[in-house]
C-alpha cells in the first residue's frame, strides 16, 4: 500500500504562492514608507515657506518703520527751517528799518555808523535769504510783524541823547538772541544750505554786536 505524498506540482505551486505573498507584502511596505516620506517633505517644504514669508513680512514691517522714522524727521526739520527762515525775515526787516530811523535821528556818529552797516549787511542778507527760501519752496511773508512795528514806534518816540542809547541798547540784545538762534540753526538743521547761510551769517552778527556794545558804551558817558 502507497502513502500519499505531495506531487512536485503541487510543491512548486505553495513555494510560488508564498514567494507571491512575501514580495506583496514588502511592496505594501515601501509605499507605506515612501508615502511617510514623502508627507513628511511636504510638511518641510510647507514649514520652510512659512518661515520665508514670515521673514518677509518682518523685512517690510521694519523697512515701513525705518522710512516712517525718516520721513518723520525730514518733516520736522522741514518744519524747524521754515520757523527758522521766519524769524530772519524778520530780523532783518528789523534791522535795515531801524537803522534807516539811526542814520535820521541818530546824533552820535556812532549811532549813524552803526545803524548804516545794519541797512548794508541786512539788506543782503535779506536778499540771500529770500532767494534761498524760494529754492526750498517756502514763501516769506511781505509784512513786517507786530514785534518789529511795536519796536520801530518805540525807538521813533525818542529824540537825541534818548535816542541813541534807546538804539544802541536794542542793537545790542537784538543781537544776542540773533546769534543764538543762528548758532542753534547751523547746528541743529540737517540741510547744507541752510547751515551754510547760518554759518556764513554769524560772524556778521558777532561783528554787528561788537559795534553795538562800542556803540553803546560811547552813549552811556553821555
Amino acid at each position: 500500500m502507497k502513502k500519499n505524498t505531495p506531487s512536485k506540482t503541487n510543491l512548486f505551486i505553495a513555494s510560488f504562492a508564498v514567494l507571491l505573498l512575501t514580495g506583496l507584502f514588502s511592496c505594501t511596505n515601501n509605499d507605506t514608507t515612501g508615502t511617510a516620506t514623502n508627507t513628511d517633505s511636504s510638511n518641510s517644504m510647507t514649514s520652510g515657506t512659512s518661515n520665508m514669508n514670515d521673514n518677509t513680512m518682518n523685512a517690510t514691517s521694519n523697512n515701513n518703520t525705518q522710512n516712517n522714522g525718516i520721513n518723520d524727521s525730514s518733516t520736522t526739520d522741514m518744519a524747524g527751517n521754515t520757523a527758522f527762515m521766519m524769524k530772519a525775515a524778520e530780523i532783518n526787516r528789523e534791522e535795515i528799518k531801524l537803522g534807516k530811523l539811526a542814520q535820521q535821528k541818530g546824533t552820535m556818529d556812532h549811532v549813524k555808523e552803526l545803524g548804516k552797516m545794519m541797512v548794508t549787511v541786512h539788506t543782503q542778507a535779506m536778499n540771500d535769504l529770500t532767494a534761498l527760501a524760494k529754492t526750498k519752496m517756502i514763501l516769506i511773508p511781505a509784512a513786517e510783524t507786530d514785534k518789529s512795528k511795536e519796536a520801530f514806534e518805540l525807538l521813533n518816540a525818542k529824540s537825541g541823547k534818548e535816542f541813541d542809547k534807546a538804539y544802541s541798547a536794542m542793537m545790542v540784545n537784538g543781537h544776542k538772541e540773533a546769534i543764538a538762534l543762528f548758532e542753534k540753526t547751523a547746528m541743529d538743521t540737517r540741510d547744507a544750505d541752510v547751515k551754510l547761510m547760518a554759518s556764513t551769517m554769524i560772524p556778521k552778527l558777532k561783528t554787528h554786536l561788537t559795534h553795538a556794545e562800542t556803540c553803546k558804551k560811547e552813549c552811556d558817558k553821555m
